[in-house]
């Protein structure tokens, strides 16, 4: 009985005028339209750029990052990109940083190599992904699996990079 007269006021509430004029009103002032660059935190910095240059991946600044001069990113397409950062060392407790005053905002939260989770858009054919994962030396390779993906219906191959980043590569229905 409790459950469901608590049900009722949060649906209640969810419905209410002031509720949906807020997500109406927040839905129509979001101008994000694309990605610009993700990041991706690994232990062992060479370690990680071998493994991408295996996967064919260009490198923007690799150069730059040795002589201490930025970072180095993954390229993606025309316009978008991969930073990879060096993981901080934390110690055993892995704290998070502090999002006081003294928030660094150039790293996340709790910056861990291995917490990433992300797809690509493969231009090709799934056997195609899967067979140039294997030729660049990725040692497991899953199954392709039906997915849906931003853009509907497709099918995706996953593999993790040295750090068990998760990467996910998807091929599209036409």
């Amino acid at each position: 009985m409790h459950r469901t007269a608590a049900s009722i006021v949060v649906l209640a509430l969810w419905f209410s005028p002031s509720t949906m004029a807020q997500s109406k009103n927040t839905a129509s002032t979001n101008k994000v339209k694309s990605f610009d660059h993700l990041v991706i935190n690994v232990s062992d910095m060479e370690r990680a750029l071998a493994f991408y240059k295996r996967l064919g991946f260009s490198l923007i600044n690799e150069d730059g990052w040795r002589r201490g001069q930025g970072q180095v990113s993954i390229r993606i397409g025309e316009n978008q990109k991969i930073n990879i950062h060096k993981q901080d060392v934390l110690g055993p407790q892995n704290k998070p940083q502090d999002i006081g005053p003294n928030d660094r905002f150039n790293l996340a939260y709790i910056p861990l190599a291995g917490d990433a989770d992300f797809c690509l858009v493969w231009g090709g054919t799934i056997q195609e992904a899967q067979q140039h994962l294997r030729d660049s030396g990725v040692d497991h390779v899953s199954s392709p699996r039906n997915v849906t993906g931003a853009r509907g219906p497709a099918t995706s191959v996953y593999f993790r990079d040295p750090d068990g980043n998760l990467w996910e590569f998807v091929v599209y229905q036409q």
